[in-house]
């Protein structure tokens, strides 16, 4: 028997989630379920991809709002009713919608933990997000669908592959099912839980967010366990994918419980994957030059002095340049750059090729480094 095992929601994007007995299953995704989300200025969103500090704040909701607790235990309470009557341009992955705005004096104080100002956002009573390749339906501010289901079966046997502690929290699913055998999800097609119907849009694919331990915000330093799904999650397709877990979308609405038995409906071929040995498996290194030095780079016709210890992606967003990117660990290609001058560092096999370099893989080493977007 397959079985419901446990159930988070995510209030506020990116910070700690919340474990249910039960929850209520919404077009959205469950109720409250990354509802909230921290933005810059003008709508960009910001995740723990990049500020893995922010899982390790903590979201509760009230009757009127939201409580936050920051890491240091300083808090603040926003009420709905607080947030602006005026929706604002927003953006998450490429998709551009409308939110609403925490009032200033929250947004100055949560900004005191970021290097630039923020802004937490409410996609309001009505969302007008909707998933990209499903326009009919709406959804919050989740990556890209409005659940994410992970297999147990298939977390142990990724456990028992890997070199480093591996924990559920780390993948940040909604649902998790017990009682099924490691990687059977890969054929499901439609499911049931309890009463409720899910269709699977698509495997999920995986980012550096599972490296980072939820519980102090560090990230694993042999970038695991992405690492290990590399050598045998990788898409065959080329597209860089490394899979783990389901992307859902429901049917309808209702009630689902711990506990709840999981129906499979309608079966499908599974992805093709990639097998690798652990020699031909890239990963990312820390070990950069022991002497810090200054390196000019230039981009987009600006120069600026950089340094030879942190990645080229970091280094270009501290200067204010926005560089697209998913994974930031070298999978999805999305922050490829030209190099026409200069030389780097690749921390991983597959950030470097010829004149095209991957940004959140590479480091400057030496020169005048130019770069232009790819």
């Amino acid at each position: 028997m397959i079985s419901l095992a446990k159930l988070f929601t995510y209030p506020i994007k990116s910070m700690q989630g919340t474990q249910l007995s039960h929850a209520l299953v919404q077009d959205t995704g469950l109720t409250w379920d990354r509802h909230f989300m921290v933005t810059l200025e003008d709508g960009t969103f910001v995740t723990a991809r990049k500020y893995p500090e922010m899982l390790l704040f903590t979201p509760t909701l009230t009757q009127q709002g939201l409580y936050l607790q920051a890491p240091d235990h300083q808090h603040a309470l926003i009420t709905l009713d607080d947030f602006s009557v005026v929706n604002f341009p927003t953006e998450v992955w490429g998709n551009h919608f409308t939110a609403k705005v925490a009032p200033d004096a929250v947004n100055q104080w949560l900004s005191q933990y970021f290097p630039h100002p923020v802004q937490l956002r409410w996609i309001g009573e009505i969302p007008q997000r909707k998933i990209k390749k499903r326009p009919e339906h709406p959804l919050s501010f989740a990556d890209g669908y409005p659940f994410l289901l992970v297999n147990e079966g298939s977390l142990h046997d990724l456990q028992n592959r890997c070199p480093a502690g591996v924990a559920i929290e780390q993948f940040r699913a909604n649902l998790v099912v017990s009682g099924a055998e490691p990687w059977q999800e890969d054929h499901w097609a439609v499911v049931r839980i309890g009463e409720v119907i899910f269709d699977v849009a698509k495997p999920c694919s995986r980012c550096i967010l599972t490296t980072i331990n939820s519980r102090n915000a560090r990230k694993h330093p042999n970038g695991e366990p992405m690492r290990t799904l590399i050598q045998f999650r990788e898409a065959a397709d080329g597209s860089g994918d490394i899979d783990f877990g389901l992307n859902l979308i429901a049917r309808h609405s209702g009630i689902i419980r711990v506990g709840d038995d999981l129906s499979v409906l309608q079966t499908k071929p599974p992805r093709l994957y990639n097998k690798k040995s652990v020699q031909e498996t890239p990963h990312v290194t820390n070990r950069l030059e022991p002497v810090e030095k200054a390196i000019e780079i230039e981009f987009a016709g600006k120069r600026f002095t950089g340094n030879n210890q942190q990645i080229l992606l970091e280094q270009l967003e501290q200067q204010g340049h926005s560089i697209p990117y998913s994974c930031r660990m070298g999978s999805c290609g999305s922050c490829r750059l030209t190099k026409l001058s200069g030389s780097v560092k690749a921390l991983n096999s597959r950030a470097l090729c010829e004149s095209t370099l991957l940004s959140c893989c590479c480091v400057p080493e030496e020169g005048l480094l130019k770069l232009e977007l790819n």
